[in-house]
């Protein structure tokens, strides 16, 4: 009986190795080789789509430019419409009250008795 124990270990050591060369290791791989492929799929949709992103912020620096062009000239638009306010302001702030008159009525003093 002695004899048969190291034996039975020995065979059932060789029988596990056994079934992990021929069964559980090829199936490790064979899941390591699907997830691989799904991730070299899965790869290339997010590169497509990392195209077609990169145009889209192509696109939107474009209109981003333009706007800001457009911002700028309304700033200065809006700058020269200050200043023409506020000339007219002044304008007016200097003027007398004969000067105030005339400029709002649409008479000058001398308009309606010495016309030729």
């Amino acid at each position: 009986m002695k004899f048969w124990k190291p034996f039975l270990l020995v065979l059932w050591i060789a029988g596990i190795l056994v079934l992990l060369i021929f069964y559980i290791i090829p199936q490790e791989e064979a899941l390591n080789n699907n997830t691989i492929q799904k991730l070299e799929k899965e790869n290339e949709l997010l590169t497509v789509k990392n195209v077609s992103l990169d145009e889209e912020i192509k696109k939107l620096k474009k209109q981003t430019d333009s706007l800001t062009g457009k911002i700028v000239l309304s700033h200065k638009t809006i700058e020269n419409l200050q200043n023409a306010l506020e000339e007219k302001i002044n304008t007016i702030d200097r003027m007398s009250a004969l000067d105030l008159y005339e400029y709002f009525s649409g008479f000058t003093a001398d308009s309606t008795r010495h016309k030729k």
